[in-house]
């Protein structure tokens, strides 16, 4: 059985910060690290900004399509309309800088203090994905791509971009997937606890790392208290169908029915 790895390592504990603010409401920003101020001079993709200083920017906590795939120019358009010419605030809820030397930041409008990771998440041109070393947030991010993924708006209207069984995932199914499923059984390994899945006919599965375990306990996520749970895994399909996750916060629990 081919698995979808899932590995859980040490990040910074922000966990806590998910109740900080409301989808679509920027207030709970204030409660992170307030950076620098500055006007909108250029959008250069759907999610990164050039400010008048030169400060480049790339927003936190989401991710929308690359320049060489189809909904790109729709997300770049949002968030021109969004925020350029505008003034901005940056917040800080982890690492600032991401490998390319931007700016990584939570984004404000400074009038009206409209939420930019929000509205591209509302408007469907942006989906969450958050890392181990910057996940404040997750939780009101997510809640803002759920109600974009309910009414079937921009990449959500996409089979390409819609959430997953464990079945579908094979070698044509790679980069960042949304993937749900029950998990039936959890296997201890070496490297961490195995989660199989219902379905998994492609022999889909996820791997939670020990040295990640107090993460998982404190969000509700120890591996044995998942067996029998349907649950909502995001991150990268490399082509040989494994996922690496490296925080809890890529995995939703979901209610049942």
């Amino acid at each position: 059985m081919r698995r979808v790895l899932i590995v859980l390592r040490w990040g910074l504990a922000l966990a806590g910060l998910w109740a900080l603010a409301g989808c679509g409401d920027g207030a709970g920003l204030d409660r992170l690290a307030a950076g620098e101020r500055g006007r909108v001079a250029e959008v250069r993709s759907g999610d990164v900004v050039v400010l008048r200083s030169g400060q480049v920017v790339r927003l936190a906590g989401l991710q929308t399509p690359r320049r060489d795939e189809p909904a790109a120019d729709a997300a770049l358009s949002d968030l021109r309309r969004l925020a350029e010419g505008r003034e901005v605030e940056l917040f800080y809820g982890g690492a600032r800088r991401d490998p390319f030397g931007r700016t990584l930041a939570q984004v404000r409008l400074a009038d009206g203090r409209r939420w930019l990771q929000c509205a591209l998440l509302r408007d469907g041109v942006a989906r969450v994905r958050t890392f181990a070393d910057n996940r404040a947030l997750a939780g009101p991010l997510l809640a803002c791509e759920a109600e974009a993924r309910r009414q079937r708006r921009g990449l959500w209207a996409s089979a390409a971009n819609a959430v997953r069984l464990p079945s579908e995932i094979d070698g044509r199914a790679s980069g960042f997937q949304v993937v749900e499923g029950r998990v039936t059984r959890v296997t201890p390994a070496a490297g961490g606890d195995y989660l199989d899945f219902a379905d998994a006919r492609g022999g889909f599965a996820v791997q939670v790392a020990g040295r990640a375990a107090p993460d998982l306990r404190k969000a509700g996520l120890a591996p044995g208290a998942l067996a029998g749970r349907l649950i909502r895994v995001r991150g990268i399909v490399g082509d040989d169908g494994l996922m690496l996750v490296d925080h809890p916060e890529q995995i939703e629990l979901l209610n049942e029915r």
